[in-house]
């Protein structure tokens, strides 16, 4: 891939450079120069507007909402009654005999 980009830039170059204006005139290079030519969008040259960008908003935003919906409900649960809490908490019930086997 890196070497399709450089020839089709040095190929830029030379229909840029040439002094008989014929390769400059030529439809078929000019066809193939609009053809392969990449357009990229910069914010000031510090990274590029794309899908890539697009996708990192996103996500961002999405976590940024997850973490607010759990502290949102977090903060529910401190306005409940004790009882109500108490309610949802189950207990164990410690001196219930755990099974061993030994085995020699």
């Amino acid at each position: 891939m890196f070497q399709s980009k450089e020839f089709n830039k040095q190929l830029y170059q030379l229909m840029i450079e040439d002094s008989t204006n014929e390769l400059i005139h030529n439809e078929k290079l000019k066809l193939y120069i609009s053809m392969k030519s990449e357009v990229i969008f910069t914010a000031c040259g510090l990274f590029n507007l794309d899908y890539t960008l697009l996708f990192s908003m996103i996500s961002s935003a999405t976590t940024y909402l997850v973490i607010l919906i759990q502290f949102g409900h977090i903060e529910n649960m401190d306005h409940q009654p004790l009882s109500t809490l108490m309610h949802n908490i189950t207990y164990t019930n410690i001196s219930t005999p755990i099974p061993i086997s030994i085995t020699s």
